[in-house]
């Protein structure tokens, strides 16, 4: 098995690593927002402590990593087939991810919430 020589200068590398860790970043900014503002997320869609628990504090999750699960192994499969290039598959990712987390701050009902959140583990998976 051979390795093969990357035709990236060095600039080129950080620039690409630089990318690769704003995006990350950004990404997984806001997945532990919600726990420690569960009683205002709660209170903001009229729920009682025992629907906000059940709602926010376990069907999101639930959604989050049911949707990020498949599709990390259907993005891993793609990701080494030739069908997509790499840097589409990793855009279209990244797009879907970051989309659904702007999009969330626009929601206004739990079905967006729901969505929106469900989305973001498409990425994050």
């Amino acid at each position: 098995l051979t390795v093969p020589k990357t035709t990236l200068s060095v600039k080129e590398r950080r620039l690409a690593v630089s990318l690769y860790a704003i995006t990350t970043m950004l990404l997984f900014a806001d997945q532990n927002i919600l726990a420690p503002n569960l009683t205002a997320a709660g209170n903001e869609f009229g729920y009682t402590p025992n629907e906000r628990d059940q709602k926010l504090g376990g069907d999101i999750a639930i959604a989050f990593f049911l949707v990020g699960a498949p599709a990390s192994f259907v993005v891993g499969i793609l990701a080494d087939s030739d069908r997509i290039p790499r840097v589409a598959l990793f855009a279209i990712t990244i797009l879907v991810g970051e989309g659904s987390c702007m999009a969330t701050y626009w929601t206004t009902t739990y079905a967006q919430f729901y969505v929106t959140r469900a989305l973001t583990g498409f990425s994050v998976g």
